[in-house]
């Protein structure tokens, strides 16, 4: 499975999407919060989470700051990563829910 199969699974709630893209998915969504979830995601999907921050133009650099050790940067990285899927699927369900049905 890869990371955008594993986040099409997780994300069937379009009212989630839309929340996660208005509060920021470091407010706390489900399977998003404990740390041992974000290790276990960067874990599993590093390289596609990385291909996804390179895509939208940043570095994983351009998301650390002093404070940060590796594991609040690994956060951070699957945080965005899920982020701009998220960004990404709101298009498509603005376009689908106005689509006469």
């Amino acid at each position: 499975m890869t990371f955008i199969e594993f986040l099409d699974h997780r994300f069937t709630d379009s009212q989630e999407i839309k929340e996660i893209n208005h509060q920021g998915i470091s407010a706390g969504f489900d399977g998003f919060r404990e740390v041992w979830e974000l290790d276990y995601l960067y874990e599993h999907f590093e390289a596609e989470i990385h291909k996804i921050i390179e895509e939208t133009g940043y570095k994983d650099s351009d998301l650390e700051d002093e404070f940060d050790n590796e594991e609040t940067l690994r956060m951070k990285l699957v945080w965005f990563a899920v982020s701009t899927y998220c960004l990404s699927r709101i298009d498509a369900l603005v376009e689908q829910e106005s689509q006469p049905g």
